[in-house]
């Protein structure tokens, strides 16, 4: 996922893509703990919702800004960190 976010910021792919391919990774990966599930969800659904501004005739005009997109990619990101961070810990125990 991290790979995938790296590949929007450096222009490689689009919103559209990011949020595809993070959904499609999650449903493959099948993670169990349900608040992994949770927060996933929460997060990813935030960048589905910067897609949607963007792209659906019923978005208000001005609904969606770049600022509010970096902070959902930056969100998104954090949260995968700290799900690798915590697996991580949880290995080496």
């Amino acid at each position: 996922m991290l790979a995938k976010i790296e590949d929007f910021r450096a222009g490689a792919i689009s919103l559209h893509q990011l949020v595809d391919d993070i959904r499609g990774l999650y449903v493959e990966a099948d993670p169990h703990d349900l608040q992994v599930r949770d927060e996933f969800e929460e997060y990813w659904s935030a960048l589905d919702v910067e897609l949607a501004q963007r792209t659906e005739p019923w978005a208000p005009a001005g609904a969606a800004t770049e600022q509010s997109l970096r902070i959902a990619v930056g969100e998104f990101e954090w949260w995968v960190k700290k799900v690798l961070d915590e697996h991580a810990v949880g290995e080496h125990e």
